[in-house]
């Protein structure tokens, strides 16, 4: 009974926390993108997206496709400010396409997404990223 009442107020406890995060997510950005990609493992469809970080100071950012709903959340690393701004990256690797970097107005710090296992493997298998795509953020 007790293990029961513990994991009970700790689904409650994480509800409140992930409901308090949202609500001081900020936007980041928005962006059309043309073709599918993965975010961290997550696979998401073309579409506009809207990108979300929280206000205080989290490494984690959320994609979010605005038609689906299709969410996903990945850990970022910050990048030194730059000269780079207002695009999406993402790396081409055999078919598929991942996001691997967000960079918001020049002089701001960017964020770098960690390659996943699946994308580690398919460099193996096709070689290093054929190319990079950058999509434009509104």
């Amino acid at each position: 009974m007790n293990r029961n009442l513990i994991e009970t107020w700790s689904l409650v406890a994480l509800s409140l926390l992930l409901i308090a995060t949202c609500a001081h997510a900020q936007s980041v950005a928005e962006a059309y993108v043309p073709f599918a990609f993965n975010v961290g493992t997550v696979h998401m469809p073309a579409g506009t997206y809207e990108i979300l970080k929280p206000e205080i100071d989290l490494n984690y950012v959320t994609v979010c496709n605005l038609k689906t709903g299709t969410t996903a959340l990945s850990l970022f690393q910050t990048q030194s400010p730059s000269h780079v701004s207002h695009k999406l990256i993402f790396h081409h690797v055999g078919n598929r396409y991942f996001l691997a970097e967000i960079w918001g107005g020049a002089g701001t710090n960017g964020m770098t997404i960690q390659a996943t296992k699946l994308q580690k493997q398919l460099q193996v298998a096709h070689g290093p990223s054929s190319a990079n795509v950058e999509i434009a953020l509104k």
